[in-house]
Order: C-alpha cells, then sequence, then structure tokens
C-alpha cells in the first residue's frame, strides 16, 4: 500500500488501527492525553462506513496553527507494523462530534512504560 500521511486517507481494512489522541492545553491530564485505539478488524461494516466517512472530513479540514493553550485531537491510521499510512490535526474545537464519540469510546492504548515483571 501507498504511504499517504496527508491528503484523502486510504480505505479502512482489518488490519488498520485508528490512533486517537489529544494534545495541548493549558494543564496536562493524563487520562485525556493517553492514546485511544481502534481496531479495524473488530468494526462492523457499518462502524467501518462511519470511521471512513470521518476520516473523509477529517482529511478536508484545514491544519490551523494551534498555540500551545489549544487543545487538539491527532489521528493517525497506522497498519499491522505500526506505519503510519495517513494522519491529521484538528483543532479540537474545529473537531466533528463524531469525532469526539469515537474518541470516547475507543479502547485505552496500553502504556509504553516497563514495570519489569512488577504489576
Amino acid at each position: 500500500m501507498t504511504q499517504n500521511p496527508v491528503g484523502e486517507p486510504p480505505a479502512l481494512g482489518p488490519g488498520h488501527v485508528l490512533r486517537l489522541s489529544r494534545q495541548g492545553g493549558v494543564a496536562h491530564f493524563p487520562g485525556l492525553a493517553r492514546p485511544r485505539c481502534v481496531h479495524c478488524a473488530l468494526c462492523s461494516e457499518a462502524q467501518l462506513s462511519e470511521l471512513q466517512s470521518l476520516l473523509l472530513v477529517l482529511s478536508g479540514i484545514p491544519d490551523r496553527e494551534a498555540g500551545n493553550d489549544r487543545r487538539r485531537f491527532c489521528v493517525a491510521l497506522v497498519d499491522e507494523g505500526g506505519e503510519v499510512l495517513w494522519s491529521q490535526v484538528v483543532a479540537e474545537e474545529s473537531a466533528p462530534q463524531a469525532l469526539l464519540v469515537w474518541w470516547r469510546e475507543a479502547e485505552i492504548a496500553p502504556s509504553k512504560k516497563k514495570t519489569n515483571g512488577q504489576a
């Protein structure tokens, strides 16, 4: 598949994961900053269609410069190997309501910290 980090998103497939995160803002809230993941393999056809439509809408939103005090959503479509196929940054105030809904409902990504066998 051809890499297309910007522009129109590729068609979603079962090997894709949509990573959603929030960044920026005056205060840091770890629970809001943790990335979320939507595993396309676990989505129904209707959900995949909804996600594909959302990605198309996001691709049409211009990437405005946001200051450090402005919150933004970072959306990335990655393949099974973790390679970014498409990405978009959207100011929170410009984000469609559907993006916020998917972000709230998506699985919280596991922390990348090593625990040395401790829970």
